[in-house]
């Protein structure tokens, strides 16, 4: 029963990096044939060095799913695409600034933007699973592979130090004279 319960997590957490993978993909591939309408539309919405960041969030936006499919790098790769998904949303999808059926279009894309943000939380937070590169490399029962050519040694039981005898304050020596 254990293994059909970890094999069904292992299984959610990688359908939730497919579908994660899945959010980014198709767009990162639109902006990759046209990152200077990007760069255009960051800087129109006042971004400061817009082809720069246009840059930066189209690679995090190529390479993030890729490490997110095969499970390479969870809380990295889960930091980068969150970066660049709060710099878009809260760049390009501000809802506040429009009106009537602008506002409402802006405000769906705004609050799908924070379901794939949380997530990518989640993915941060729980890893990739079994399934995917960090599992095989550690193995299937989730403990590192030992180096090879070493054997841990038992550990020796260890036995407590001896403390010192508290110091006794020295008694003056007419008082030891007095006592004789």
């Amino acid at each position: 029963m254990g293994e059909d319960r970890s094999a069904g997590v292992n299984g959610i957490l990688l359908l939730n990096r497919l579908l994660l993978a899945g959010c980014f993909l198709p767009v990162a591939i639109g902006r990759l044939s046209n990152i200077s309408g990007l760069a255009a539309a960051l800087t129109l919405k006042g971004m400061p060095y817009g082809d720069v960041v246009a840059t930066a969030i189209v690679l995090a936006e190529v390479f993030g799913p890729l490490a997110l499919i095969f499970g390479i790098a969870p809380r990295l790769s889960a930091s980068v695409l969150i970066a660049a998904l709060v710099v878009t949303t809260g760049t390009l999808h501000r809802f506040w600034d429009y009106g009537g059926l602008n506002r409402q279009a802006e405000q769906v894309v705004f609050l799908s933007h924070l379901g794939v943000l949380a997530g990518l939380l989640f993915y941060g937070l729980t890893g990739p699973g079994a399934w995917s590169w960090q599992g095989w490399w550690r193995g299937m029962n989730g403990k590192a592979k030992p180096a090879k050519g070493k054997k841990k040694q038992p550990s020796r039981p260890r036995s407590p130090k001896p403390r010192p005898a508290p110091a006794r304050p020295m008694a003056d020596e007419d008082e030891l004279a007095d006592a004789a």
